[in-house]
Order: structure tokens, then C-alpha cells, then sequence
């Protein structure tokens, strides 16, 4: 049986098309028939009343329990024939002392055993030893790891075994927002390793637990609103699925929603019997699941074989995911391990192995949090390629917020969601006149110091609850929970809890419900601290190291995304403006990733398009094996076999430049070039071979070709060229997005969208750039009117516009004129 009803027989064999990318006039697309639950009638039709009887009485006999917490993790092999408890307590011991490096300290050991009480006593002992066990993996084999994620930055015992590289302590993280004894719930320890490496590390895993024993976590995408109307509309051979598409404004709606809220939608569904048809087919398949995916970071690891307790699915020859919602995972007594690929980590494990070359004994783990050259550049906002403060939103709340020391950017990256958001104005208030800050009681003010009184962390609400009401923070943790998710019958339990123990503690009746509601109020917005510190020590690691090591920074920054013109156009322009050369591909200097020359960077064949990696490793072959390219006819003669297409674009990239011939010019004699045979040459030049056609380069056709292979121009500016030719003096774009007032400008037209106010009038939206920024003009319809035709032959065209900046890097125009 697949569905209930007979009259559902269309939307299944929809269903089935979708799944074999068919549509229903297909001969091959077989369908069984009486796939519906047959009623009583039917099945006296088609069996026997014999039959029917005993198949009900095997029914009867026929019992399933489902099993849970049948699995759990693999039991870990400690050395030397030690328990899985007392080695964990002697690494985590040993931990500590070389964290305090041979200092004592009662609060550090009082917290740790404290810890280790908990683990223990949940069983979690294993746990903690597997994951030490493969970090210390990766450290071995000089593979990066992050200092730590989520709540688990909060646990000094991972902190001594080094899973993470924060010291709970020192920023007040609280242990139980990671573990809770009185609220059994499995552990959860996210990693971060480099993306290029985060491979190794989970093979690691599956050679030493086995392959039956471990496996990713299958994910399953469902018919959402546009992709079920979308699918079911190819099965139909439905044509107007894209107007339709367009008439849904949120596509958080379900169809039904859409049906009777849109009118235009309903319009379209009623029109005609086609349409109707589409509509409730997909109305009966939306939500169901379309595809299966592999989780991008979720590991799980057995003690049982894997196919004893969840049913499999394989993903890679020797890998597979298990066939289960994620959901279910902590039923089954499962444990997932997030691996992380982290790109940013990536570029940071290259910069450190560059540093490394020249000063062995550099430390990313040791770098000083006080480093005024990196808070001047976060001040600055200077903070593109850096992770967590690199988007517009968050370079906005910087201008704002000044960060001066490390918990300020922990308290940035807090604050730039969209609930906490809403706390900046009184939290820059504050922090302008901490001395005004007052406190309904001065108990709170060691709490809220650090944040001027306002409650950002969910770490601060725990702690108000065990100082001013006597909580735990086990306790505490749990109407952290119940307020997050709006329990209201445990809040009100809570509160009653909460105001009691607040009054015995000296606290008024009144005060007490005015602090409950203040964390009430908060709840929602409230922050994990201990994830918002190790994230903010990946942004201030690679932040250190652009502003001590920007050579080193941009050479990794630029081979992360050489596989992006936008992002490395957007890099390029950064090293322009602090006066950082990076030369073009040499064909006899590139190789597939950015290298450093002296004081500059060489580009790579990769950034090229129509020179693939199988292309640029033929070059660097072909030079490594027969020596440097001596002339362009050399060159060309030696790599025809790359096609006439990515020998032009080299030629265009300026990889032959160093042969000294105008580009135009190698390209009119490609073809003879070609024909040149390895035979015809003698002595050392090969172009004595054939008689060169003359040809200069246009500065306009050489930024033009660089763009085309480039996705920008690189060694030429037509922006200074034309500048220089109509006698224009501006400020850059970079500039001008900073000023405020009346502005004039150049720039290239990248962008032209015309759109129709409430009041029916035209007005315009573009974005027009320049070698250092992009700039958004907004043509309100006065202007709009003036310009219309202009406009039209506007896009890829360089133009001097004259207007005013009312709002951040947005500009009103009032002139504007096409000079090339």
C-alpha cells in the first residue's frame, strides 16, 4: 500500500515521474496497480476468505516494539590496560597543569573536578576520550584545528585536553550550558578543521572504529511550494509554471496559504482545468520528501555495528549515511560529532605554515589579544576576507561599536543577529557613560559590567539566577531553556522558584519580578557567550595576522578563491589601496596558486578562464621538463596542444607579456605561430621563423580582453585613462562611500534596475564601480526622467555623475553624463 485512496492514483504516478525525471506520458514509467488500501469489498474480489482469515490471524500473532538506546559509542582503548574513568581524569589533570603551566589554583582544580563528576557520573567518559583522540590526530599530522565552537568552549575539561583552546574561566563560560546533569541530553562537540583537510580526520576515525561503525547522517529535501508546483508541472508538460512561480511573494508559504492568501495565484490556479489539476496534485505531494543528501559535517560512531541498529545507505564506495531522520539519533542511544570544514581556517593554517618558514617558533596559540595594529584594522573596518566581520551588516555595527578589546568583538559577533540587534542603541548608550549605568540591584553589576547593563548573554542569565535567586546553573540552564522555548507552564513554576529564592536572598518582592521580567524580556535575544568567544578568536586570529602579515594574508586570502572573479577582484582592490603588487600570470612564473616574488604576489594559470587546472599543469609540466619558455613562438609551439582558445586567453591575461610583443599582436600571428614545426628551428629563436604582422595594444580592448578572461581588468585602469582624458578630478568610490553631502564621482555602470513607486512613477537603481569599490545611485523620478535615454545605453559604459550621499554608500543623483 503506498497511498490511502483510490482517487490519489495520479498524484502517486506524479510522484513516481518526479523521482525517475519522467513526466506521465512516459511508456516506461510503471506503476503497480492497486497500490491504494484495498477496502474489504475488493479484497473478497481478489482472495480467497481462507486466505484473508489467516493473514489477519498472523497479524495478531505479529507484535513490534521499537528498541531505543540500543547502540551507544565505542568503548576507547586507553594505553597501558587503563579504564576509560581514570584515564580520563589523569588527562585531564595533566591538562591543567600544563595549561597553568605548573601553577596551582583551587578555583581551576575546584571547576575541574566538579566537571569530571559530571561526565562520570552521565558516562560521557568515552565520549571525551574519542574526540581528544582524533584532535590530537590532526595535531600530529599538522592539521589546524579551531579553538572551539557552541557550548562546548564552556568546558574546562575540554579545555585541558585540548579540544578547545579557551579557557572557560578567564571569560566566565559556564559548564552547564554544555552538560546538565539534572537534563539528560547527549553532548555535543563541534570541530572545526580546514576544509582541504577535514577529510583526513574522518578517515582517521573510520579506519580505527571500522567502517561498519561509522557513518554520515543522511538529510532529506522535501517538495517546498515552488519546487512541487515546478516538478509537478514537467510530469504535466505545464508551460506556464514560471508566471505562476512569480505570483508567490513568500515562499514561507504553503500552497494553501498561497491559494487563499495571493489573489493573482488563485487567479491563475482557477483559470483554466490544467492549471486546477497542477494545483491539487501538488497540494497533495507538497512536504514529502524529493531527494536525500549527506549531512555536511554530521559523523556518527557505534559500539555496534551500524546496520544491527539503523538501516544504511551508501554514499561512497566505503562510506555510508545512516537511513534516519536526524531526529531520532539521540533515541537510538547515537552520538553525532560535527566535522567542520571551515575555509577561513584553511587560509589561517596557510598563512602560519608561510610564517613557519621564516620564524619556526611562531605560535598562532600565543599571538598577544592586545595587538594594537589588529584593533586598529578592525577599527577601521578594514576587515574583508575575515571571518564573522567581513558582510556589510557587520562592518556596519563595527563603524558603530569601535571595537577596543577581545570580549568587544566577542560582544560584536553577539550582537549582530537579528533579535540582539535590537540592544544596540542602549548597549552604545551605555557604554558612552558606563557611569550612569544603574542597576535595579548592584548584586547584577559584576554580571552585566562587561556589557553596560544589558543583558547579552545567555551566560549572564544563568548567572543572575544563581546569584540572586540561589539557582544552580544546572537549574538555571533549564529556565534558560524553558524561557527560549516558551514553556509557560514550567515558566511559571520557575518564576514562583525564582522570586522566592531572589527574596531570600535580600532581594525585595518587588525587585525580584522586575529582575524575572527583565530576563524574560532578554530570554529570546540572549546569546551563547561561549560561542561568541571562540568565534570571535578565529576573527581576531586571522584579523592579527592581516594586519602583522598582510603579504602572507592575501597570498592565502586569493588561493582560497581563485575559483572567484568577485571575491579576488574584491581582494585585488584591497591590495591596491594599501600598495600591495600583485603581478600578472607569467608564463614562466606561475604555477597553480598564488606564490610570493620578493615583495609581491605572482598570480596563478588557475584565475584564468578557459585555462583549466588539467591546462595549467600541463605548463608547469612542460617547463619543469624542457626548461623556462625562451619566445612567444616557443611558448605557443610547445603548448599547442591547449587549444587556440586558452592560448588567447593566456595571451589576454598578459602571461606572454614578459616576450615583450603587444598582445594584439601575438594574437594576429597565433596562427602562423602554431604551424611552426619543432624541426624548422635553428639556433635559439624560434620566431626568426616567421615574419611577425605589426599591431599595438588599445587600452580599452586590453581591459576589455582582461575582463573577458579575468572577470576584471588587471594591468590596465580605464578609469585613471579616462580620467586623465576629460580632465576629471574625483575622489575614489572607496572615498566617496565614506563622506556624507554633496559628491562627485566616476565609474563604470555594472548595474541598471528601473522600478515603479506607489504613486506609478519610474525611478532607477544602479551600482556603478571603480578599481577601489562599488557604489550604490539611487535616480529618484526628476532625475529619472531627465536621464531615460541615457540610461538606455548606460550598462558597461563609464560615466561622471554629480549628486549627494543622504544614507550610508547610497547616492541620490542629480547629474549624469556617459564619457566612454
Amino acid at each position: 500500500t503506498y497511498y490511502l485512496k483510490k482517487e490519489d492514483d495520479e498524484s502517486f504516478r506524479a510522484l513516481k515521474a518526479i523521482g525517475a525525471k519522467t513526466t506521465l506520458k512516459d511508456d516506461d514509467l510503471i506503476i503497480e496497480e492497486n497500490s491504494y488500501l484495498l477496502d474489504e469489498a475488493r479484497l473478497f474480489e481478489l482472495y480467497e476468505r481462507d486466505d484473508l482469515a489467516n493473514l489477519d490471524k498472523i497479524a495478531c500473532l505479529l507484535v513490534f516494539e521499537p528498541q531505543f538506546e540500543v547502540s551507544s559509542l565505542p568503548e576507547y582503548k586507553c594505553p597501558f590496560g587503563a579504564n576509560s574513568h581514570d584515564y580520563l581524569i589523569n588527562l585531564a589533570k595533566a591538562g591543567l597543569k600544563k595549561r597553568l603551566k605548573g601553577q596551582s589554583n583551587e578555583e581551576y582544580t575546584r571547576r575541574l573536578n566538579d566537571e569530571l563528576k559530571v561526565i562520570l557520573k552521565m558516562h560521557f567518559e568515552d565520549y571525551f576520550l574519542i574526540v581528544y583522540d582524533f584532535i590530537l590526530f590532526a595535531k600530529k599530522r599538522g592539521i589546524m584545528v579551531g579553538p572551539g565552537r557552541g557550548s562546548a568552549a564552556g568546558s574546562l575539561v575540554a579545555y585541558c585536553l585540548g579540544i578547545t583552546d579557551i579557557d572557560p574561566l578567564a571569560y566566565g563560560l559556564i559548564f552547564e550550558r554544555f552538560l546538565n546533569s539534572e537534563r539528560i541530553s547527549m553532548p555535543d562537540i563541534d570541530i572545526d578543521f580546514p576544509d582541504d583537510r577535514r577529510q583526513e580526520v574522518i578517515e582517521y576515525v573510520r579506519d580505527k572504529y571500522g567502517k561498519d561503525h561509522t557513518a554520515h547522517i543522511l538529510t532529506y529535501g522535501t517538495l517546498k511550494t515552488k519546487q512541487v508546483l515546478r516538478d509537478v508541472a514537467r510530469v504535466l508538460d505545464y508551460d506556464k509554471i514560471d508566471s505562476l512561480c512569480k505570483t508567490i511573494t513568500n515562499e514561507k508559504m504553503s500552497l494553501y496559504e498561497c491559494y487563499h492568501s495571493i489573489n493573482a495565484f488563485k487567479e491563475r490556479i482557477d483559470s483554466d482545468r490544467k492549471s486546477r489539476k497542477l494545483y491539487d496534485i501538488a497540494l497533495k505531494l507538497e512536504g514529502l520528501p524529493r531527494h536525500f543528501s549527506t549531512h555536511a559535517a554530521g559523523i556518527v560512531i557505534s559500539k555496534r555495528p551500524l546496520i544491527e541498529v539503523v538501516p544504511l545507505v551508501r554514499v561512497e564506495p566505503d562510506m555510508y549515511s545512516i537511513g534516519v531522520p536526524f531526529g531520532y539519533l539521540e533515541a537510538l542511544g547515537l552520538i553525532k560529532i560535527d566535522f567542520l570544514g571551515l575555509k577561513n581556517l584553511t587560509v589561517i593554517a596557510e598563512i602560519v605554515n608561510d610564517i613557519k618558514m621564516a620564524d619556526p617558533t611562531f605560535d598562532i596559540g600565543n599571538i598577544p589579544l592586545d595587538d594594537k595594529k589588529t584593533y586598529d584594522l578592525i577599527c577601521d573596518v578594514n576587515t574583508l576576507g575575515i571571518f564573522q566581520l567581513e558582510s556589510s551588516g557587520m562592518q556596519n555595527i563595527l563603524k558603530r561599536l569601535k571595537p577596543k578589546t577581545f570580549i568587544d568583538i566577542a560582544t560584536t559577533i553577539a550582537l549582530f543577529r537579528p533579535g540582539p540587534m535590537k540592544n544596540i542603541p542602549a548597549y552604545l548608550e551605555n557604554r558612552k557613560r558606563p557611569d550612569l549605568v544603574t542597576y535595579i540591584d548592584e548584586r547584577l553589576c559584576p554580571i552585566l559590567k562587561e556589557t553596560y547593563g544589558v543583558i547579552i548573554y545567555q551566560e549572564q542569565i544563568m548567572m543572575i539566577a544563581t546569584v540572586l535567586a540561589g539557582f544552580s546553573y544546572a537549574k538555571a540552564d533549564i529556565m534558560r531553556r524553558a524561557m527560549a522555548k516558551k514553556d509557560e507552564g514550567l515558566l511559571i513554576s520557575l518564576e514562583n522558584e525564582f522570586i522566592s529564592g531572589a527574596i531570600e536572598n535580600g532581594v525585595s518582592n518587588e525587585n525580584a519580578k522586575k529582575i524575572y521580567d527583565l530576563i524574560l524580556r532578554f530570554a529570546n535575544y540572549g546569546f551563547n557567550k561561549s560561542h561568541s568567544v571562540a568565534y570571535a578568536l578565529i576573527a581576531y586570529r586571522q584579523s592579527y595576522l592581516k594586519a602583522n602579515f598582510p603579504l602572507y594574508f592575501y597570498k592565502a586570502l586569493l588561493n582560497g578563491t581563485i575559483a572567484s572573479s568577485n571575491k579576488t577582484f574584491d581582494y585585488l582592490a584591497e591590495c591596491r589601496k594599501i600598495d600591495l603588487k600583485v603581478a600578472a600570470p607569467s608564463i614562466n612564473r606561475s604555477t597553480l596558486v598564488y606564490t610570493i616574488e620578493k615583495d609581491h604576489l605572482r598570480m596563478p594559470f588557475g584565475v584564468i578562464k578557459n585555462v583549466g587546472s588539467i591546462s595549467a599543469r600541463s605548463i608547469v609540466a612542460e617547463r619543469e621538463k624542457n626548461g623556462p619558455f625562451k619566445s612567444y613562438i616557443d611558448a605557443v609551439m610547445r603548448l599547442r596542444s591547449l587549444g587556440k582558445a586558452a592560448i588567447e586567453s593566456l595571451i589576454d591575461s598578459g602571461a606572454f607579456d614578459e616576450f615583450l610583443m603587444a598582445r594584439k599582436m601575438m594574437k594576429l600571428n597565433l596562427a602562423d605561430a602554431v604551424k611552426v614545426e619543432m624541426g624548422m628551428i635553428i639556433g635559439d629563436d624560434p620566431s626568426l621563423m616567421i615574419k611577425m604582422v605589426e599591431a599595438s595594444d588599445d587600452v580599452r580592448e586590453v581591459a576589455e580582453n582582461e575582463k573577458r578572461v579575468f572577470g576584471f581588468a588587471l594591468s590596465v585602469n580605464p578609469i585613471l585613462e579616462y580620467k586623465k582624458r576629460y580632465g576629471i578630478e574625483t575622489d575614489s568610490l572607496y572615498s566617496l562611500k565614506a563622506q556624507k553631502g554633496a559628491i562627485r564621482g566616476f565609474g563604470q555602470v555594472t548595474r541598471i534596475r528601473e522600478h515603479t513607486t506607489k504613486n506609478g512613477a519610474k525611478m532607477a537603481f544602479l551600482s556603478v564601480s571603480d578599481d577601489t569599490d562599488t557604489l550604490d545611485l539611487v535616480m529618484l523620478p526628476n532625475t529619472f526622467s531627465v536621464y531615460r535615454e541615457v540610461l538606455k545605453e548606460a550598462k558597461g559604459r563609464y560615466v561622471y555623475f554629480e549628486g549627494s550621499i543622504d544614507r550610508e554608500a547610497s547616492c541620490n543623483v542629480r547629474r549624469f553624463v556617459i564619457k566612454g
